[in-house]
C-alpha cells in the first residue's frame, strides 16, 4: 500500500524464500512522509507454502499491527 508524492506513507509486507531447512520468514517496513527505515524481519513458526492462510492488518493513527 502506498500513496503518491515525495512525502509518501507506505506499508510493505513481503514474504522471503528460503534455503532448504531454513524457516520461512515475513519482512515489513513502514514509510511516514518518505521516511522508512522501520524494517523488521520476522521467522514464521509455519510454513506459509502448505496451506491457505488468512492475513490481516489493523492500523490507526498511532500503531500498525
Amino acid at each position: 500500500m502506498s500513496s503518491d508524492g515525495p512525502s509518501h506513507n507506505e506499508f510493505d509486507f513481503e514474504f522471503l524464500g528460503n534455503t532448504t531447512g531454513e524457516p520461512y520468514s515475513v519482512q515489513t517496513n513502514v514509510y511516514v512522509n518518505g521516511v522508512g527505515n522501520r524494517e523488521q524481519r520476522l521467522n514464521l513458526w509455519f510454513d506459509p507454502t502448505k496451506d491457505f492462510h488468512t492475513y490481516s492488518i489493523f492500523w490507526n493513527q498511532r500503531q500498525v499491527v
